[in-house]
């Protein structure tokens, strides 16, 4: 596809370091003000979907947050560490796709790949700033599916809102 107006090398370093600013936030704790920075990363009306062992789409800033207490209540982050892996970003006229791998390690009592998977996004530029409009999260087969069903089969339980 031809864009009238190309992404610059600025636009790309603005876009990537969302992708940095994604992994980095959701390790955060998992209190209301953590959730905040990390839903700032995406527009007001955007989607996120999630195929893992389960499918999830979640929409807007109430979706978001659900998206971030569902992850930090039900799963062990404060033991894993999420990191950017390869990175395509493609796009013009304000508007980006971007395909990435996302790799989660264990920090503590294990070592090794957690798991790992691909995001396709989808960023827009509003009044010079590139944030996130839709992310749909896929796991890669490799899916330890074992590991994680006894957190989801107690996610009824174990969530809590931040």
């Amino acid at each position: 596809m031809t864009y009238q107006t190309p992404l610059s090398t600025s636009d790309r370093f603005e876009i990537f370091e969302q992708l940095n600013l994604h992994q980095r936030y959701i390790d955060n704790d998992a209190s209301l003000a953590s959730a905040r920075t990390y839903i700032g990363l995406y527009w007001p009306e955007a989607e996120f979907s999630v195929k893992d062992i389960r499918e999830n789409m979640f929409r807007g800033v109430e979706g978001l947050k659900q998206l971030y207490d569902y992850a930090h209540s039900v799963f062990p982050l404060h033991l894993m560490r999420h990191a950017v892996g390869t990175f395509v970003i493609e796009g013009g006229d304000k508007v980006a796709k971007v395909e990435w791998n996302w790799i989660v390690t264990w920090k503590a009592d294990q070592q090794g790949v957690v798991s790992t998977g691909t995001y396709t996004d989808r960023f827009e530029q509003r009044d010079g700033v590139w944030k996130c409009l839709s992310r749909a999260s896929n796991v890669d087969p490799n899916w330890p599916a074992d590991l994680f069903q006894p957190w989801v089969d107690q996610q009824e339980t174990a969530f809590k809102a931040s």
